[in-house]
């Protein structure tokens, strides 16, 4: 077993829970029956173990936005993703209940709840769609207190949950790529229209591999990095895939996340200490990560000279989302899907400047005419405007401390996973604003983040004189 007594993050046991979860998912193929089925089977897991709960909310919100040749939405979609993270967070309260810690009275959660009054004022003052935002709102808070809650315990309790979040990402890898033989891996649905046109994997939208990719990638290269797990190197191959996936859906917001949460990395790859003293494991030290990372960028660049700007050219066709051989950046391409987004955000913003319009709303043609109490999507193109625009200054403050409480939280706990997983979530919603919309990807965004704060507690190696009791909140080590 490796140092610390942590998992080998068995081959045999991943096949086995991918084995589970692909036919799991593809229940929803049995229309309402099937996505009944498959509600009914997390259901029952949420309310069995904790770490069950937790496995059911990362099931459920990868399928919601999977492809839908995997995972067809039918009307059970509709409420049950809605009752599930209710179920877990019941399931949460009571392991809580039964010890002595409390997720309610973190820094980082009393800032959330004050972010969430804020809005809820803020919604009601706008008077746009209230109801809806309100909505949203409680729907918003309910995912990331559960999130929040089941870290809490199953940090508390030890419970280790990289061996099924590796499997989880190996069962998405593995749709992925059978998708591209089946004939799905383009099948991509605007409009309630199928187009052929963009390459989506295992999701139903190209831009899904901003978020999902950014955060598999992220969570991967730390297990590969500065873990001690006997088979992390599993992570590299999917990691592979992934950098494949990103690629060819031309989800350039995807790159400029998983390279941020690659510098994140490479900062902290250095031996830490945290408040127990215990050591970070450092499988590759920062300054062979620059060394590889400088000769990578030496042989692109020889092989481009080489073969007269192909690499360039590639570069360029992908940040201008063509496949033309353009010889230089097409500014309009670039920001063109997002710029009048961001221009009608600042736009509300100016215009309700102290409160904003309210959580999660639009003033958009589209939004009224689509908006209902379950269905209401509002597209935001870039997180500082968007949170200006529905919160105002007021909005804007509320959620700027939560952030910096959070941040300080991972900092002092020198959590390296979950600086990684929090930021690079951050990151992906500069290109598209995911963070509060647990009806979209967002809720697996928060899923994702909460995984690599659990990841964070088996990074370390006890020092040698003496064993302590695990403690992740911060209080004064305790000998065993």
């Amino acid at each position: 077993m490796p140092t610390n007594g942590l998992p080998p993050l068995a081959l045999g046991r991943i096949l086995r829970t991918v084995a589970w979860i692909i036919p799991l998912l593809l229940l929803n193929k049995g229309g309402n029956a099937g996505g009944g089925a498959f509600f009914a089977i997390l259901a029952i897991m949420a309310v069995t173990s904790p770490q069950g709960a937790f496995k059911s909310l990362a099931i459920c919100f990868l399928g919601l936005m999977m492809n839908l040749a995997y995972v067809p939405k039918e009307l059970v979609w509709t409420w049950a993703r809605l009752i599930l993270p209710a179920l877990a967070l019941l399931r949460f309260l009571n392991d809580l209940s039964r010890t002595r810690t409390s997720f309610v009275t973190q820094p980082k959660y009393v800032a959330l709840l004050v972010y969430c009054l804020v809005m809820a004022v803020c919604s009601v003052i706008s008077g746009w769609y209230t109801p809806i935002a309100l909505l949203k709102l409680f729907n918003f808070l309910l995912v990331v207190s559960s999130v929040f809650a089941g870290v809490t315990v199953l940090r508390a309790r030890r419970i280790d949950m990289t061996e099924f979040f590796v499997s989880l990402i190996a069962a998405a890898t593995l749709l992925g790529l059978a998708s591209i033989p089946l004939g799905y891996s383009d099948l991509f649905y605007r409009g309630g229209l199928r187009y052929r046109d963009v390459f989506v994997g295992a999701f139903m939208h190209p831009n899904c591999h901003t978020l999902y990719g950014s955060l598999f990638t992220g969570y991967l290269a730390t297990i590969a990095t500065i873990t001690g797990y006997r088979n992390r190197w599993v992570s590299l191959p999917l990691i592979g895939c992934w950098i494949f996936f990103m690629l060819s859906s031309q989800a350039r917001a995807s790159i400029l996340a998983s390279s941020i949460a690659f510098l994140v990395l490479m900062f902290y790859a250095r031996p830490l200490r945290n408040l127990l003293g215990e050591r970070l494991r450092v499988n590759i030290s920062r300054t062979s990560m620059i060394a590889i990372f400088a000769i990578a960028i030496a042989a692109l660049a020889a092989w481009n000279v080489a073969t007269q700007g192909t690499v360039s050219r590639a570069i360029v066709a992908f940040i201008n989302k063509t496949e033309d051989e353009l010889e230089t950046l097409d500014a309009d391409r670039i920001v063109g899907s997002r710029a009048a987004l961001i221009a009608f955000s600042w736009q509300n913003f100016q215009e309700n400047p102290l409160f904003g319009i309210g959580f999660q709303v639009a003033k958009t043609q589209a939004f009224v005419q689509q908006a209902t109490l379950f269905t209401a999507p509002a597209e935001k193109g870039f997180l500082p405007t968007a949170v200006l625009e529905e919160g105002g200054v007021v909005g804007a403050i509320a959620f700027v401390l939560f952030l910096t409480l959070f941040l300080r939280e991972l900092v002092r706990q020198r959590n390296v996973p979950g600086m990684v997983g929090f930021i690079t979530f951050l990151a992906t919603n500069f290109g598209e604003v995911s963070i509060f919309s647990p009806g979209g990807p967002g809720a697996f965004g928060w899923v994702m983040v909460g995984a690599s704060m659990i990841l964070g507690d088996y990074c370390w190696v006890r020092p040698p004189a003496a064993l302590y009791r695990f403690n992740p909140f911060g209080r004064p080590a305790q000998a065993a």
